[in-house]
C-alpha cells in the first residue's frame, strides 16, 4: 500500500470511529465512547507516523509512546 493510501486509510478509519464516539457520547455511554476516543487519538497519530517517517506504524496503544515516535512534545498537563 502507497504511503498516501495509508495516510487516508488511518484518517477515514479514525473518522468513523469519531463518529461512533460521538453517539456513544450523546447515548450517555461514556465509558465506551472515551474507549473509542482513544482509539481516534491512536489512529491519528499512527496516520501522522505514516506521513512523516518510511516506517510501518508502531504495534502499540500507548498513545505517549505513539505521541513521542511523531516527535510530538507534549508536557506534564497534556
Amino acid at each position: 500500500m502507497e504511503k498516501a493510501e495509508q495516510v487516508s486509510y488511518w484518517l477515514d478509519t479514525a473518522s468513523q470511529d469519531y463518529d461512533t464516539m460521538k453517539h456513544l457520547y450523546d447515548s450517555k455511554d461514556y465509558h465506551w465512547a472515551l474507549f473509542i476516543g482513544h482509539l481516534v487519538v491512536e489512529k491519528t497519530l499512527k496516520a501522522i507516523h505514516v506521513k512523516n517517517f518510511d516506517e510501518s506504524v508502531p504495534r502499540t496503544h500507548d498513545l505517549l509512546r505513539l505521541a513521542k515516535k511523531c516527535n510530538i512534545m507534549l508536557n506534564d498537563e497534556q
